[in-house]
């Protein structure tokens, strides 16, 4: 007999926490106690227990499950049969009336898995569409289609909740996960790989008043504030592109630089490890040779970047560049987005 839902979310936007607290009405009137703790950096704390309901809701980051939330799970303490599910959040969007579905791919199927090795009784796994937030990519959804999409998630949501609640057992089927393994080599690269370089992609904008919102909010605490007359957000390599920081920013100071990405798809594109390895390649053979290149290739790949960033943020603190690299960026020009109803001190409720 479940007592107690726990409520776990990793929200950026909002939008897991929206799915959080639409479970937590159908708790309540299911006679249920609740508990609602937001996934943050460093660790997640739990005490498994089979009379508590463990709802792990998260967003798709790359048509799979966001490192965070990964690594914290792998550090969780023996489930002894406590009872799971898992609600991966997806990116809905809806142009002229039309509205396109997102896709979760492995990101709940893998958590499930990960925590059925840990010993956790999965009983049920299912996406839900919520407004996309990926405002480094394209403009903020409008009002009207966020609640439009919004609109439809909620009953699903609570359906998928009273059904769970009453003892059963559901699946949101099989295609998501076929999708997500058909596009498994996209995910293993956005972890390993393209998240590493999106997370250099961001900057403040002369429109920043170093207030440090961003870097207080962060869920991965990605973001550190340097400079000494005029503070300004750094992002790190841990961050994970969840997004909160450029939309939360009241400022709207926190924007993406397509002249990074170009920088670096062209510093990324220099075979360093043909360079450094030259004829001695030759002496190495099979998968040593290639093993040895591509490690030199990545350590060098992220040693460009992160070197080329702190050369980029350092010349940021001239405010006529800051001004000119704004106007140069698409975001700039970007609405923003963020649930609804939604502010920062209630999404970080425990």
């Amino acid at each position: 007999m479940i007592k107690e839902i726990v409520l776990l979310y990793m929200t950026g936007t909002g939008n897991s926490y929206k799915v959080a607290e639409w479970f937590a009405e159908v708790g309540t009137e299911l006679g249920s106690a609740r508990k609602m703790q937001q996934i943050r950096k460093p660790k997640l704390q739990l005490e498994p227990d089979e009379k508590k309901l463990y709802v792990f809701i998260l967003p798709t980051h790359g048509f799979t499950a966001p490192w965070l939330l990964i690594k914290q799970i792998l550090q969780l303490p023996t489930g002894n049969g406590a009872s799971a599910l898992i609600l991966p959040s997806r990116a809905g969007i809806r142009i002229k009336g039309v509205s396109l579905p997102g896709m979760e791919g492995t990101a709940g199927y893998l958590i499930a898995f990960l925590l059925f090795l840990k010993g956790y009784n999965i009983r049920g796994v299912m996406g839900v569409d919520m407004p996309s937030n990926w405002t480094a990519l394209h403009w903020g959804l409008s009002k009207e289609n966020a609640e439009f999409i919004i609109a439809a998630a909620q009953p699903k949501v609570k359906h998928f909740a009273k059904i769970v609640l009453r003892g059963q057992v559901y699946f949101d089927g099989i295609l998501p996960l076929v999708l997500g393994l058909c596009l498994a080599p996209i995910s293993f690269m956005y972890l390993i790989m393209a998240q590493l370089i999106l997370s250099k992609l961001f900057f403040a904008s002369d429109k920043c008043v170093g207030c440090s919102l961003c870097a207080k909010n962060c869920p991965k605490e990605a973001i550190t504030m340097t400079g000494t007359l005029r503070q300004r957000p750094y992002w790190t390599y841990s961050c994970d592109s969840c997004m909160a920081c450029m939309n939360i920013c009241p400022y709207q100071a926190v924007e993406a630089s397509p002249i990074f990405a170009i920088l670096f798809y062209y510093l990324t594109m220099v075979p360093i490890s043909t360079y450094l390895l030259g004829n001695v390649s030759l002496l190495l053979y099979g998968w040593f040779s290639v093993s040895c290149a591509g490690i030199i290739q990545y350590i060098y790949i992220l040693t460009s970047i992160a070197l080329a960033y702190i050369l980029l943020h350092a010349a940021l603190g001239w405010r006529l560049f800051s001004m000119i690299l704004s106007r140069l960026s698409h975001t700039h020009y970007f609405r923003r987005y963020h649930a609804q109803d939604v502010n920062l001190k209630k999404s970080s409720e425990k």
